[in-house]
């Protein structure tokens, strides 16, 4: 399920796009109201962004009301509120898919979170090994014509077979998005080292900040120039400004919505 955006690609001004927040307020752990998210895109202005895609947790067990079309009639009502605000941000609709056992079914009924009109699906999840359900997802979005995100990689709480496990997903198709603040060192010494080890391996296609609140925003912003001394301007134009607009903002668009349809059972399609 998506929602058009109301700005044509082609109106677009040249500058940063964020392709990972939490600025809808009230919903999950990121902004609490209307006036943190107008702090984070003060600061994201500030910072050379021109918009964001809002990727609020969906969760099956924390956050229920976070669906896909409940994040979509969110999203309008805070393009609202800076319209009346007269505040010129772009805003793109998405989620970030928590993937666990009962995730296909959810999608099934829910429909899938794609990115700002894409085929793309951002997810992340959180185990203290490689779950078997993440595989079995990850098949079943790229058997339904959907572009699987990790996101966050070098954050996954545990080092045994991680590399292989990321390689392997990546050889089928999945794609990989860095968190910049991890940059800094706040994240810890394993996600510091990794970010860096798969940005110098050329793994990542996207880097984002994460944004979920003021409170935090300025080290994300922080792990640009991080980005940008160790790997070049070039790297943080390509991912801050191209490549959100090639994969996300350009691209192919979703499949046809099946939310409606009945279920199939998990794996099959």
């Amino acid at each position: 399920m998506t929602q058009a955006n109301t700005t044509p690609v082609s109106a677009l001004p040249s500058g940063r796009i964020d392709v990972h927040c939490h600025l809808l307020p009230g919903i999950d752990d990121g902004c609490q109201n209307l006036d943190e998210t107008f702090q984070c895109i003060e600061q994201l202005k500030a910072a050379g962004y021109i918009g964001s895609i809002l990727t609020p947790h969906m969760w099956i067990g924390q956050y229920p009301k976070n669906t896909p079309e409940n994040v979509q009639r969110w999203a309008r009502d805070l393009r609202e509120q800076l319209r009346l605000a007269k505040v010129g941000y772009h805003l793109w609709v998405g989620g970030e898919l928590r993937l666990c056992k009962k995730v296909i079914k959810w999608c099934q009924k829910h429909g899938v979170p794609t990115v700002a009109e894409s085929n793309c699906v951002l997810v992340d999840f959180w185990e203290q090994s490689w779950p078997r359900f993440a595989d079995k997802a990850f098949d079943w979005l790229i058997e339904e014509g959907y572009q699987p995100i990790l996101a966050h990689p070098e954050r996954i709480q545990f080092n045994d077979k991680l590399e292989a496990n990321l390689k392997q997903v990546q050889a089928r198709g999945v794609m990989l998005q860095g968190n910049l603040r991890c940059m800094t060192g706040e994240e810890g010494f394993f996600p510091d080292k990794l970010v860096r080890q798969l940005l110098e391996e050329k793994r990542y296609a996207l880097l984002a900040l994460d944004a979920h609140g003021p409170y935090d925003l300025q080290g994300r912003l922080d792990g640009i120039k991080f980005v940008e001394d160790e790997f070049g301007a070039d790297v943080v134009k390509q991912m801050l400004e191209t490549a959100p607009r090639e994969l996300l903002i350009e691209s192919p668009k979703p499949p046809p919505d099946r939310s409606n349809d009945e279920a199939k059972p998990a794996g099959q399609v």
